[in-house]
């Protein structure tokens, strides 16, 4: 376990998929309502306890709400700002963004690269529209516009190259695919208040996950898109950020604003381990690719930034949980 103080309050955090040792954290003065932003780099040396190290960081005019990091360029990472813009940045030329992806009207609150296709990045913003952007070209190449209220995240699936799980203030989870055209493939109302968060099971094409205002995480397989699966419950506030374990099938992690990470195991339809150490907010949460079960936290506080390490299941329990998957995927088939 080890923190490190940010200057400005935590709004995300996303490891490097290229080293375990990078993490970038989005942060906005002001809680987010107001004021600058700043995007950080740290070296994380060994992991938690050793000490971080700042790689670079950028002061931007507004808030820095989300970040993803390029999967072509082991030095670009991709910014939601509060101005309505992507920014790019190069942590190898610390001097200024390297592109502006300017067309939303409105804040920029969701931002994810594409890990197959990877000239392509996607945007979620306050406008209601989610936007496709050909970062070669500097250009956005689609808009998709039905979500009613605001669109809070828009996230590539990790092996269908070309689709979208967006979620937004409507309540409402669209599956879109940019190979069919404007209109969703499938959409269904998740929830009974604000999505706020969606992934993709890393394991499962058919798997989404979602975090909603209403406290809870549901579970939908996209084979039957009637109501969800599952419902995890045991956060106290909203849920504001879901991640899928890159390691586990059946795990995955949320933040919430009762200042809580949680993770779950939706074999055992549980809660497994509770983080309640922060004294505010909770916005951003990810999962080291390198190092098995490290979790990064962003929060909003003088100390906004964490590293937990946990035990993970056994290797009975993974075998168990590989079984119990292919019954599931089996049963559904039939």
């Amino acid at each position: 376990m080890s923190w490190l103080g940010i200057p400005f309050a935590g709004q995300t955090c996303e490891f490097s998929p290229f080293h375990g040792n990078l993490l970038a954290v989005g942060t906005a003065q002001y809680y987010g309502i107001v004021g600058n932003g700043r995007l950080h780099i740290f070296d994380l040396g060994a992991g938690p306890g050793a000490p971080a190290r700042p790689v670079a960081d950028w002061l931007t005019k507004d808030g820095v709400y989300d970040c993803a990091w390029s999967e072509a360029n082991e030095h670009v990472i991709a910014t939601a700002q509060g101005d309505g813009s992507v920014k790019l940045f190069d942590w190898s030329q610390p001097h200024g963004p390297i592109m502006s992806l300017e067309a939303h009207t409105a804040e920029v609150y969701g931002v994810d690269w594409n890990l197959n296709t990877k000239h392509l990045i996607s945007s979620a913003a306050w406008d209601h529209t989610v936007r496709v952007w050909d970062v070669m070209q500097g250009v956005c190449v689609k808009v998709y516009a039905a979500h009613q209220n605001i669109a809070y995240a828009a996230i590539w699936a990790p092996a269908r190259p070309m689709c979208l799980a967006t979620v937004g203030g409507d309540a409402m989870l669209h599956i879109q695919d940019l190979a069919v055209g404007d209109m969703p493939v499938q959409s269904i109302q998740a929830h009974q208040h604000e999505i706020l968060t969606v992934d993709w099971n890393k394991y499962n094409d058919f798997m989404v996950v979602t975090g909603s205002v209403d406290k809870t995480i549901r579970v939908f397989d996209l084979r039957r898109l009637t109501g969800p699966v599952q419902m995890l419950h045991g956060h106290q506030l909203a849920v504001r950020r879901v991640k899928t374990h890159p390691h586990y099938d059946s795990q995955l992690v949320s933040a919430s604003y009762d200042m809580s990470v949680n993770v779950w195991d939706m074999n055992a339809g549980q809660m497994i381990r509770h983080f309640d150490h922060h004294t505010e907010f909770v916005l951003g949460v990810d999962l080291n690719l390198f190092q098995e079960n490290m979790i990064a936290t962003a929060a909003v506080g003088p100390v906004g930034l964490r590293l937990e390490l946990y035990a993970g299941p056994t290797a009975a329990e993974t075998a168990g949980h590989r079984r119990a998957r292919a019954a599931a995927a089996r049963a559904v088939s039939r």
